[in-house]
Parts: structure tokens; sequence; C-alpha cells
């Protein structure tokens, strides 16, 4: 259901949230280490979670191709099914202007408030997308009974009350839907502004599309954090952030990493 600029609101607040995204080689990671060192500056580790480099306190940071693999390993199955894999990942608060060319997106945080959330009938239909099937990795669909129980905390945690981790996991992958093949999304004269269906109490692994793992195809996207993220990251629960971007080239192009 599309949106109009003028009945939704994309504002930035006036100490604005910014954040930028790189994805380089491993080539690439070592020598903007090499770099910032010699500034005095130190290029942070992520170690077990992909998204704690988007706290405001962390300046710099890196998140190898293996810490996909860690504490959210099935919804790093999204990054491993796509041509992000094998990349390093960049989060800074500053740009890095001999990196230009490998940027991303810019994240800011916004005050964009949607209609209401996505009813039953279609968060049904994002999930039974058949661009979503063409997409979606085997490993995401096999969740254990302990990560069950953890999405169902953290969901009551951020006031929601599912009756039970299907309701979740139907509204966890029909929101990656959304930004797959968009039914809900504003429009601006350069097209789709997909934005997340839910609470955050409702979503999982936003670092997919915070990061451009998924919904590279559009200019701007707007994304609610998970509650992972408010968790581990500081982020704002149902604070949307703006994620516009950078590329110079579509997603099925070769960008030319590493040279």
């Amino acid at each position: 259901m599309p949106l109009n600029l003028d009945k939704g609101k994309i504002v930035k607040p006036d100490f604005v949230y910014k954040k930028h995204i790189y994805w380089l080689t491993e080539t690439q990671e070592a020598q903007l280490g090499e770099e910032l060192a010699k500034k005095n500056s130190k290029l942070k580790k992520a170690k077990g979670i992909v998204c704690t480099p988007l706290d405001r306190i962390n300046k710099i940071a890196s998140v190898s191709p293996m810490v996909w693999n860690e504490t959210c390993s099935r919804q790093g199955s999204w990054y491993r099914t796509s041509d992000r894999k094998g990349q390093f990942l960049i989060i800074s608060s500053f740009e890095l202007k001999s990196y230009e060319k490998y940027r991303s997106a810019i994240i800011t945080e916004t005050d964009f408030e949607p209609p209401g959330p996505a009813t039953e009938e279609d968060t049904d239909a994002l999930f039974r997308d058949k661009k979503l099937m063409e997409k979606i990795p085997e490993e995401w669909e096999k969740v254990q009974e302990m990560e069950k129980r953890i999405y169902l905390r953290w969901a009551r945690r951020l006031g929601a009350e599912p009756s039970d981790y299907d309701a979740l996991y139907r509204s966890h992958t029909a929101n990656h839907a959304n930004f797959i093949n968009p039914r809900f999304f504003l429009e601006d004269d350069h097209g789709k502004i997909p934005y997340s269906i839910n609470r955050s109490a409702w979503l999982c692994s936003c670092c997919v599309e915070l990061f451009q793992v998924l919904g590279r195809d559009y200019h701007k996207k707007l994304v609610a954090p998970c509650p992972g993220a408010t968790i581990f990251a500081r982020l704002k629960p149902d604070r949307y952030l703006l994620v516009e971007n950078t590329e110079n080239t579509l997603p099925h192009q070769d960008q030319n990493f590493g040279k």
C-alpha cells in the first residue's frame, strides 16, 4: 500500500544520528585499520553480534564475515546467501573520503510514523510472496527452540503479546519480504521507499536492511530496529532509521571490489 510523502513524515531530528556504511575486501579493511592507526585512531572489531557498531558510542567499527556466523547465525544466512558474502562491513560515524566508492548507504534517525502495522492478511500475503520464496535462505527457516523462547521474551519486553513464536516468525519473514517486493512503501520522484511493516517487538534482523543486504534496489528505505538492535546497539524501539542508498551501480552489477 503506497503512502504519499505528504501523508507521512520523514523528519530528521535536530541532533541527527548518522552512520556511514561501507563494504570492503579483507585487504581494504586491513589497509583502513593501518590508516586510522597512523592518525591515532582505532578500527574497532565487532565481536559476536553484527549490530553493535550501530551504537552511538562507536565511532568506527568493522564486522568480519565470521561475525555473521556467531550470535545471530540463522539471521546471518541472508548475508551468506547474498553477493555480500566474504566482504567486510564498516560502520562509521564519519565519512571515509578515500573509500567513497565503496560506501553503500547513509543511515540517519527520523521521526517517521507509519499509518499502522500490517494486518494478518497483509502479513500472510508477504509471507507467501513468490519473490521472497526465491530468495529466502533455507537456514532462516530452521529455528531452534531456545531462540524461539528468546524472541518471545524480547517481544514481550517491548510490549507485544504474540500468541506463539509462529506469529513472530511470520512477521519477521513478511517484513524482510517487504524489502524484496514491497506492499508497504512511500513514494517520491525517485520511486518506492519501503518501510518496516510493524513495531520493533515484531521484527528480527534489521541489520540486513540497514546494511544493504536486502533492499538495495531502492534509493531509500525506512527501517525500524529489531529487539536485538535495541538491546545490543541501544537503538530506540520503534524509531525508524532512514537508509539512503549511495551505491553508484545497481545490485546486479560488478562493483569491482578490491580494485
